[in-house]
């Protein structure tokens, strides 16, 4: 396929989630735009820029999309602005139904969260509830410090008692990075078990409907979604698959606590004979 077709497809394609300028190359929207233009002003006018291009492209897509959303997908996650939902999978406009708040949580007196899952389940009749936690998350790192926050100390809470509750196997790593990668996957899994135990999945599930809950880390150094082997399609399935999770994700924390063990011996032996190697060396200089 030439060039220029490939260019064409993917603008063919584009469901509003990219701008493409007189050359028809395809362009994410923060590649766009005079970077020079500073503060809510320039918000605004890439928005106009933007709505432009796009009744450029496809005259009925506004008016199209106003009249319904039949998205297939709910996305629960973080807060952080460092996780672009749409553009992590290629979705647009009326695509993906969102909630996000502070590390991904779903905990069943939040009534916010359990709205829009109900909401999305019952009325919207999503195929796919995808709940996407990601590492170097603020949220599960003051849940590990503990530092005097304020409200939040309430809410992060909930991951806390995660952390107290696989504290020893989590100290087994030694390392804080690995600790709170860990951290992530553990309080990841604790949100797909509450979605899954909500009487909302539950009734779903019950009656027959055709929606999987499945688990995600997202990887802020390298942009790439991790899959936990945590989908669920029916309350028997999530039932079974839970506790395979849990045993599989504290093997790994074992598994890795082990190797950093061997590995630090590996450094301190180095270090050693490297030390001996000096000190052997000096005393040649100072004979010779």
């Amino acid at each position: 396929m030439s060039s220029t077709n490939q260019q064409q497809d993917k603008k063919q394609t584009c469901h509003g989630c990219c701008l493409h300028n007189d050359q028809n190359e395809f362009t994410f929207f923060d590649k766009c735009g005079d970077d020079e233009d500073a503060g809510i002003d320039r918000l605004l006018q890439y928005n106009q820029k933007w709505a432009e291009q796009i009744l450029t492209q496809d005259p009925t897509f506004f008016t199209e999309l106003a009249k319904k959303q039949t998205p297939d997908y709910l996305w629960i996650g973080c807060s952080d602005s460092r996780v672009p939902v749409e553009k992590l999978v290629g979705l647009g406009p009326g695509e993906v139904f969102v909630h996000r708040n502070v590390a991904n949580q779903v905990i069943h007196t939040d009534l916010n969260c359990l709205s829009v899952i109900q909401y999305a389940v019952e009325v919207l009749k999503v195929k796919h509830i995808i709940i996407c936690g990601h590492y170097q998350c603020g949220g599960v790192a003051a849940a590990f410090d503990n530092p005097q926050l304020g409200l939040i100390n309430n809410w992060i809470l909930h991951i806390r008692d995660i952390y107290i509750r696989y504290k020893k196997q989590l100290h087994e790593l030694h390392d804080r990075e690995l600790i709170l990668d860990k951290l992530v996957e553990l309080n990841l899994v604790q949100q797909v078990y509450n979605i899954g135990n909500s009487t909302i999945l539950q009734s779903a599930w019950e009656k027959g409907q055709e929606v999987t809950i499945h688990g995600w880390i997202y990887g802020l150094k390298d942009g790439r979604v991790k899959e936990i082997d945590y989908a669920a399609n029916s309350k028997q399935v999530f039932e079974e698959v839970h506790d395979k999770v849990i045993s599989r994700l504290l093997s790994q924390i074992s598994s890795q606590a082990k190797h950093k063990l061997y590995q630090d011996i590996f450094q301190e032996k180095t270090s050693n004979s490297d030390s001996s190697l000096t000190e052997t060396k000096d005393s040649i200089n100072e004979c010779c």
